[in-house]
């Protein structure tokens, strides 16, 4: 098939990866709405760098060193709105977004505030439906990742999936709520397993 033909009918081409027995997968729902949409700050100033941090936040800290990777999914793409189809790279229902990890200080549970001294891991800013990454961290030590829209204000719903070389009991990870975030007790706290890496405790 020529290229040309190829993106005429598709925008990704996906590599099955499938983890070792001994690595975990697990899933996040959220979404991107008027109190939690911060952003990117686009000028080191404290306004920018504050309302960042209202962005969903996803806490982790593992018992352990850890490898951890990561999918953030937007739900738009290919999928027809309302009947109607869009074509790559599918800017009605795309945005530019990333996924950031920060290193908390002791006793935290969420990030106050963007600070580049804290931050320890940052995705492409891009408009594609999966942005990934990868990134080891210290055992007993605190992050959060927070996934982000490019421009404040913009709202949108995503999958955040989570794989680490650790048992689930090995890791706290949840989502946490910015007090400006108004999605608490609208979302789940806790993560699902991803039903295909989740198939050695059903055996």
């Amino acid at each position: 098939m020529h290229y040309d033909d190829w993106k005429d009918n598709f925008s990704t081409l996906f590599l099955n990866v499938d983890f070792p027995e001994d690595w975990t997968g697990i899933r996040f729902r959220s979404k991107w709405t008027k109190s939690n949409s911060g952003g990117l700050p686009h000028k080191y100033e404290q306004e920018e760098l504050e309302r960042f941090a209202t962005n969903p936040q996803f806490f982790v800290r593992p018992a352990y060193d850890t490898e951890f990777m990561f999918s953030l999914t937007q739900t738009g793409g290919r999928l027809p709105v309302e009947g109607h189809y869009f074509t790559y790279p599918f800017k009605e229902t795309l945005q530019n977004a990333c996924c950031s990890v920060f290193e908390l200080p002791e006793g935290f549970e969420y990030l106050e505030s963007f600070d580049k001294e804290q931050l320890r891991f940052l995705t492409p800013i891009k408009r594609e439906k999966e942005n990934s990454g990868r990134v080891n961290l210290k055992a007993e030590t605190s992050y959060v990742f927070v996934p982000s829209l490019e421009i404040a204000g913009h709202k949108g719903d995503f999958f955040l999936s989570v794989y680490f070389n650790q048992a689930m009991r090995d890791v706290n990870i949840k989502r946490v709520f910015h007090p400006a975030d108004k999605q608490q007790g609208k979302e789940d706290v806790l993560p699902t397993f991803i039903p295909e890496e989740a198939e050695k405790l059903v055996n």
